[in-house]
């Protein structure tokens, strides 16, 4: 029974390794407005656990024993406190900006798509998501049934990380 609960537990672990989460994502396209999450604080926000490329034995650990969110197949914290309301608003302002994204140029040199940061606006016909990647300065856009992979403009990825830099701070 433990065998099979630790099985379950480090099935995402499968899917992360394996770049699963990634396949099937629009590229080389600028996303348009229709696409683009609302300029207001997110419903959910979390950071994203150990990198995959670097870490991958603290992120087995974190994904099996500790309390955690998948979000399409990336692993995330529960319980987080991720980042204060105010700078909450200000990534969103930045996110609903279509000038944020560019189109997405190939992979980079940085061991690989990490999901550092996940966002939600919405529900159901109306759910919009992001994931962002600090290291590869790309984010995944979810909504409609589809998603795109976007590199990040960089002014706005410059300010992005400002704000998530200070994520203790209120």
């Amino acid at each position: 029974m433990l065998l099979a609960l630790v099985a379950w537990r480090a099935w995402p672990l499968v899917v992360i390794s394996s770049e699963l989460n990634l396949k099937g994502a629009v590229i080389a396209v600028m996303p348009s407005e229709f696409f683009t999450p609302p300029a207001r604080k997110p419903d959910e926000i979390r950071s994203g656990m150990a990198h995959p490329g670097f870490d991958f034995p603290k992120l087995a650990v974190q994904a099996i024993f500790c309390p955690r969110s998948m979000r399409r197949g990336h692993a995330f914290w529960c319980n987080d406190p991720a980042l204060s309301n105010a700078k909450a608003e200000e990534l969103s302002q930045i996110l609903s900006d279509p000038a944020t994204y560019q189109p997405w140029l190939g992979e980079k040199g940085c061991g690989g798509f990490h999901a550092d940061w996940y966002l939600c606006w919405g529900s159901g016909d109306d759910l919009h998501e992001v994931i962002l990647c600090e290291g590869c300065h790309e984010a995944l856009i979810y909504y409609a049934g589809g998603f795109i992979r976007c590199d990040l403009d960089k002014k706005a990825y410059e300010k992005i990380v400002a704000i998530t830099a200070t994520r203790s701070e209120s």
